[in-house]
């Protein structure tokens, strides 16, 4: 977003100081600076085309011209306040007259630093909410052997506006067959580890014959129901996902839809990878457990060395370590009803032998008493950062 753009309101020029506009010119640019892109008035047809649409209450006696207007923008109505002028006087009863009607608002006001803060957020999750309308994402086999990872895709369709589509996996098995694969920065650093030639170039032509079919389906994100691999091809998909989410396409293992569409979300919201990962093993009385799982984004850990698959033994799979850092763990179901969202500190990565291979000790903020009673299925998604007050947000909007 190159500028925000806000429709001006304020009350009759006869009843209202004549100061008001060079005032409220020179609050929005100081705002622009701390928000950093420019903060501008425009009328409401130019606002309106924005993922959020932002109301500038500069005095007392905005509210009939808000009333005149609020119609052609959808809810949640924002109205951004100055500390002068009976600005928030307005804005509170612009506020009064939305809960009549029974339709969401805010009143954004306080220091710069305050607002800003409040605004990056918002702007993020109605920019989501956009990124996700039309979407494709696609499934490549059904979940393996997990019972409770499906998707009713109409559902999460009307939710989001987001179209989920099932795929054949034997298409991407022929496809795997053409052989093949286009070189970027991340299959040459894959290949510069020096790990088993033969088993690294069969990942990577999983890894290009996704990125095909992703082409061909016009596909923003995938999940491939993997184990099957396996048999048909003597490889795992662990590389090829790894590539993918370092790639900002996310992309799922074992057929795991719900993950699947966590991902998506994730990735929207942050911009960041994801990690989906086992919870692996937990201490309740410590608030710490122990995420595990193949097929850690390359793009996430400080350093990582290749190995096989765990279950198997077959293929390339990503053993990452990484500093102790703030992280968030989260997952939704299709409904965007319910959902997780926790605060967490990698304490440190493993090297157990008895787990998936790239592994993380995490310090949960809020215990472990989710995963133990209300748990959405298994795999959860791990990003670097603290997005729970961003991801909060969204849902508070779906």
């Amino acid at each position: 977003m190159e500028e925000l753009k806000v429709k001006f309101l304020m009350g009759p020029p006869d009843c209202n100081d004549p100061h008001i506009p060079e005032y409220s010119e020179n609050y929005l640019k100081e705002l622009g600076k701390v928000l950093g892109i420019p903060v501008v008035c425009r009328e409401i047809e130019e606002v309106k085309k924005q993922a959020l649409s932002v109301y500038f209450i500069a005095s007392g006696g905005a509210e009939p011209g808000f009333k005149e207007v609020y119609k052609q923008v959808e809810e949640p109505y924002i109205l951004l306040t100055t500390p002068a002028y009976n600005s928030l006087a307005a804005a509170m009863e612009i506020m009064g007259f939305l809960q009549e009607q029974g339709l969401e608002g805010e009143i954004l006001h306080g220091s710069h630093e305050e607002i800003s803060k409040r605004l990056h957020i918002l702007l993020r999750t109605a920019n989501t909410k956009k990124k996700l309308n039309g979407m494709r994402l696609g499934c490549f086999g059904e979940p393996g052997g997990l019972i409770a990872s499906n998707v009713e895709f109409q559902m999460f369709q009307s939710a989001t506006g987001a179209i989920m589509e099932m795929y054949d996996l034997n298409e991407l098995i022929d496809e795997y067959r053409n052989g093949g694969y286009i070189e970027n920065k991340y299959t040459q650093q894959l290949l510069e580890k020096g790990y088993n030639l033969e088993e690294t170039e069969k990942a990577l032509n999983v890894y290009g014959a996704l990125k095909r079919l992703i082409k061909k389906y016009d596909l923003n994100a995938v999940t491939v129901r993997c184990f099957d691999l396996l048999k048909a091809v003597h490889t795992t998909g662990c590389l090829a996902l790894a590539i993918l989410n370092a790639e900002g396409i996310p992309a799922a293992c074992e057929g795991d839809q719900k993950s699947l569409i966590s991902m998506v979300i994730l990735n929207a919201l942050t911009g960041e990878s994801g990690f989906m990962a086992n919870p692996s093993c937990m201490d309740p009385e410590k608030k710490e457990i122990i995420f595990a799982h193949c097929t850690l984004p390359i793009d996430m850990p400080d350093d990582y060395d290749l190995t096989t698959h765990f279950e198997s033994g077959v293929g390339v799979a990503v053993a990452g370590n990484l500093e102790s850092q703030e992280m968030t763990i989260f997952k939704c179901d299709e409904t965007m009803k319910r959902y997780y969202a926790g605060r967490a500190t990698l304490l440190e990565t493993m090297h157990r032998k008895d787990l998936c291979r790239t592994q993380m000790k995490l310090y949960l903020e809020d215990g472990t008493e989710y995963f133990a009673k209300y748990p959405i299925s298994n795999h959860h998604i791990i990003c670097k950062g603290d997005w729970k007050e961003v991801i909060d947000q969204f849902f508070e909007q779906m």
